[in-house]
C-alpha cells in the first residue's frame, strides 16, 4: 500500500509543480500588469492586453492615446489610481487550445472626498501553455456577450464574475 502511495506521488508531483508554477507565472504577471496600470506604463500595459483588444482599440498607439486621454479626464474630475493588489489566480484551466485563470483583483482610486476599493477579477489567457499572460479586466465595463464577441472560443468556457460595487471610504476629517 505505501509502495502505491509513493508511485502515485511520483507520478502525480510534477504536474502538482508546474501547476504551482504556472500559478505563480500568473500572479507576477498580473502584478506587473497592475504596477503599470497604475504608474501609467502604458506600453507595459498594451504588451499585457490581447492582440485582439489592442486590435479592437484602433492598435497599440490609438491605445495608448486613450489611456492617457482617459487619465487626464480622470485627473481633472478628482480621480486617480493609487494602487493594486493581486489575489492567488484560480488553477489554470485547458480553454481549447488556451489555458485560462481567474485573477483576483483590487484596485483603489482616489476619488473626491476619499477612496475607493473595487474588488474585480481578472481574466488571464495564455496561447503558450502559460509561458507569457495577457490579462482582461472582467470587473470594468466588459460584458458576457462582449467578452464573447471578441473571445468566442471561450463562450460558455467561462463562468463570468458577479461585479461587486465599489466600497468608498471617507477621508479622515
Amino acid at each position: 500500500m505505501n509502495r502505491l502511495i509513493i508511485i502515485l506521488l511520483l507520478c502525480f508531483a510534477p504536474a502538482l509543480v508546474q501547476a504551482a508554477d504556472i500559478s505563480a507565472t500568473i500572479k507576477q504577471e498580473a502584478e506587473k500588469c497592475a504596477k503599470a496600470i497604475v504608474s501609467e506604463d502604458y506600453e507595459t500595459v498594451v504588451t499585457y492586453t490581447h492582440k485582439r483588444v489592442v486590435t479592437g482599440m484602433g492598435g497599440k498607439e490609438s491605445m495608448i492615446a486613450k489611456m492617457k486621454q482617459g487619465a487626464v479626464q480622470m485627473r481633472r474630475g478628482g480621480y486617480d489610481f493609487v494602487g493594486a493588489k493581486i489575489g492567488t489566480p484560480a488553477k489554470p484551466q485547458k480553454t481549447g487550445a488556451w489555458l485560462t485563470s481567474l485573477v483576483p483583483q483590487e484596485i483603489t482610486m482616489k476619488v473626491p472626498g476619499g477612496r475607493l476599493l473595487q474588488e474585480s477579477k481578472l481574466l488571464a489567457i495564455s496561447e503558450n501553455d502559460g509561458a507569457s499572460w495577457v490579462f482582461l479586466d472582467l470587473g470594468g465595463g466588459v460584458t458576457a456577450t462582449q467578452l464573447a464577441q471578441i473571445f468566442p472560443e471561450l463562450s460558455g468556457q467561462i463562468q463570468f464574475p458577479e461585479k461587486k460595487k465599489p466600497v468608498f471610504y471617507p477621508d479622515k476629517k
